[in-house]
């Protein structure tokens, strides 16, 4: 019987002492059983302290909506409950948003769920989602290629929601309704092929159990608790890394390390949707396509990719998810500044993503520190970038060193090959010419020595002589 199973091993879990509760009341078996079986409960165990406060939504869709409002008032009633009644036009509004009608309506009643728990006080919304819900809902995100986020299902409580029936068939709901004569309404289009989750309920279910698993719905059920437990595992640790690699998490900006790509797939793709959350807001996340791109990349200097709503950039200091319409106003700025002292010949002062400290490009004191070879430099997590040169030719040119922004002709020597172009360097490191710009170039004069962390000039390199080290650090 389900209210014994409820009583014995669900509602003590799920309710604690004095809760208040919003249960979601449609007027069909689910919710009524549902609201019965907690107002029974609330009635059994009054030390407990529980209270229950009913809501219901008129959709204004159809005939029997009207009196589906009244049965619900006229119950709500009868157990001594308040009930909240909302009306709004589900069709217009789903015209007017641009969704479809079952997303629209969906997202309206829980804004209006949303308003209620904070006027009546409520701690927790109680919605009656079972067995059968649970599996159309792992089966439809199954169909679409969902990962195991999607296929671990509806949760029994995320949140301040609670799904009490989750593990429960709709065969022993209706026999609940029955059993305690609770009046219920039917929804005569959920028996309509309309829309994906019906045809799975009306199809596709009944032909498995036919066909392959008579006890196909307790199966499914199973996996996704299976896949439930190992996401809460997998999130858990991801909350860990992103302690770790999360450098900045600004309104519409997030700065990951770019060490977060030694991470094992499971772990990054969910950091890089995290990130994509919080800069869009959408909670779903990124899309699996979205995702891969990204992954690809393998951590690239210079990658970038605009995606729906923000621009991804692999940068020295990290990978930036920007907001679009920022990202887009920030470089129309950076290229009027840049291409205003580029013009006038002088040596612009620098904003550096990369090199925080750096304020002008001529800047020799505290730039770089020149230092003789030393293993433990290569495990410094402060250094950014270095290169090795001949220690006698850095010392002829240290007078004329500097570090300015790129110009045109620019050329880097190369052992076998020649002068190159800087163009032509930047586009085999897949530079993009926006982050060009912003790395500084170790020259004297027209000739470069070094492109710091792309490639360093043969000219200078450092043979069987003495070499030093110039390292940037951050």
């Amino acid at each position: 019987m389900i209210y014994e199973k409820m009583r014995q091993s669900v509602l003590p879990l799920l309710l604690p002492p004095q809760a208040r509760i919003l249960v979601a009341v449609s007027g069909g078996p689910d919710s009524m059983a549902l609201s019965h079986v907690l107002w029974r409960y609330a009635q059994e165990a009054r030390e407990q302290g529980i209270s229950l406060v009913l809501t219901h939504v008129h959709h204004g869709v159809r005939r029997e909506s009207d009196e589906e409002a009244i049965m619900v008032q006229e119950m709500a009633k009868r157990w001594g409950l308040p009930c909240v009644i909302h009306r709004f036009d589900a069709q217009a509004y789903a015209q007017a948003s641009g969704r479809s009608f079952e997303t629209a309506a969906r997202e309206w009643r829980y804004t209006r769920w949303n308003e209620d728990m904070i006027e009546y006080s409520c701690d927790l919304l109680a919605t009656a989602h079972h067995l059968g819900d649970q599996v159309e809902t792992v089966l439809y995100r199954l169909l679409r290629g969902s990962g195991t986020a999607g296929l671990a299902g509806i949760y029994p409580r995320k949140g301040k929601i609670i799904r009490p029936f989750l593990t429960i068939k709709k065969e022993d709901i209706l026999d609940y309704c029955q059993t305690e004569q609770i009046p219920y309404a039917v929804d005569y289009t959920n028996f309509q092929p309309l829309f994906v989750r019906n045809r799975i309920r009306l199809e596709l279910l009944p032909e498995l159990k036919k066909n392959y698993n008579p006890k196909v719905l307790e199966a499914i059920g199973r996996t996704a608790e299976v896949l439930r437990w190992d996401e809460e595992y997998l999130e858990q640790q991801t909350d860990k890394a992103w302690k770790i690699y999360c450098l900045s998490c600004e309104h519409k900006q997030v700065q990951l390390s770019r060490e977060v790509f030694q991470e094992p797939k499971a772990i990054l793709s969910r950091l890089i949707r995290r990130a994509a959350a919080q800069v869009t807001g959408e909670p779903r996340g990124l899309g699996f396509t979205y995702v891969h791109q990204i992954l690809d990349s393998g951590g690239q200097i210079g990658w970038k990719q605009d995606l729906p709503h923000f621009t991804v950039h692999i940068r020295y200091d990290g990978i930036w998810f920007f907001w679009r319409v920022s990202v887009e106003r920030a470089s129309q700025a950076e290229e009027r500044h840049v291409g205003e002292n580029v013009k006038q010949g002088r040596e612009i002062p620098v904003h550096m993503d990369v090199w925080s400290e750096l304020t002008r490009f001529n800047a020799w004191a505290g730039l770089f520190s020149v230092e003789g070879l030393n293993p433990e430099f290569m495990q410094n997590e402060d250094i950014l970038a270095w290169a090795d040169f001949d220690q006698e030719e850095l010392s002829r040119l240290q007078e004329n060193l500097i570090f300015r922004s790129r110009r045109p002709g620019d050329e880097l020597w190369i052992q076998g090959v020649g002068h190159k172009s800087l163009k032509k360097i930047f586009q085999e490191a897949r530079i993009n010419s926006e982050e060009r710009g912003r790395i500084p170039l170790l020259a004297v004069e027209r000739q470069v020595l070094w492109i710091p962390g792309v490639k360093q000039s043969d000219s200078c390199r450092a043979g069987i002589r003495p070499k030093v080290r110039v390292i940037i650090r951050r």
